[in-house]
């Protein structure tokens, strides 16, 4: 009877050994970020695929899915899988997790990734105020909101003005200065416009959404957040890195 019980027990724990074997790693939901085309409406930004979905697409259409390993843009017509096939790209995470740094020391850089502008023509970290690029930006933590400037060789000032009131401020930029806080005298608060204007460049226009800090760690949660805020340069942003470490891990 022992004997049996010994054998039982033991072909039962190969069985279990087998199906943790067979089992594959599990997968993750993709998030749709960009979609054009006939089928848009059926796939809009923000909108989250289960790993068993599948996407009917018609002709012209083009939909933009980021995942952990990255993007992925499908182009109908056809149907698609949103299974993620990409391998996971440490360099390509590393740099979406600096790129979305909270850190408030004004000094984290992005790794350099083939394909991604360099730091000179956009911001090291999302969360940076860009004084080049009009929209709807999304702020963290006003009390660590920080502005942004592209060329930063040489010296330049800026001039942020409120688009409704008087409040104004003037900025100083030392040669090599790329970033400086968010002046004080203009409030950091929902709704807020400013206009900004750096050196010669045309004056851009900026409203201000306050989004809170992200509820959640991963890539598609802070893509869904910006989606639903409306700050479409920082998803921009975040997508295109997200595109070229997953171009430069070799992935389609």
């Amino acid at each position: 009877m022992l004997s049996t019980d010994i054998s039982l027990s033991r072909r039962l724990g190969m069985a279990a050994l087998l199906a943790i074997g067979c089992s594959g790693p599990t997968l993750a939901a993709s998030l749709v970020v960009r979609s054009t085309g006939p089928s848009a409406a059926s796939y809009p930004p923000g909108k989250t695929l289960a790993p068993t979905a599948k996407l009917m697409l018609k002709a012209n259409d083009q939909v933009t899915l980021l995942d952990e390993h990255g993007t992925r843009t499908l182009r109908g017509p056809g149907n698609f899988a949103a299974t993620a096939t990409a391998e996971a790209d440490t360099s390509g995470t590393s740099t979406l997790t600096a790129l979305a740094s909270q850190r408030t020391d004004r000094r984290v850089r992005i790794g350099a990734v083939r394909g991604v502008e360099s730091e000179s023509t956009r911001p090291p970290n999302i969360w940076y105020v860009d004084s080049s690029r009009a929209g709807t930006v999304c702020i963290a933590d006003p009390a660590t909101a920080t502005l942004w400037r592209p060329g930063a060789d040489t010296a330049g000032k800026t001039v942020i003005t409120a688009v409704t009131g008087t409040a104004k401020a003037n900025l100083d930029w030392a040669p090599g200065q790329a970033i400086q806080a968010w002046p004080k005298t203009l409030p950091i608060t929902e709704g807020a416009r400013y206009r900004v204007a750096t050196g010669t460049a045309a004056p851009v226009e900026l409203k201000i959404v306050l989004s809170g800090k992200p509820t959640t760690a991963d890539v598609q949660g802070l893509a869904a957040s910006l989606i639903a805020k409306g700050c479409q340069p920082q998803l921009d942003q975040l997508v295109e890195t997200a595109a070229a470490a997953a171009k430069a891990n070799g992935a389609s």
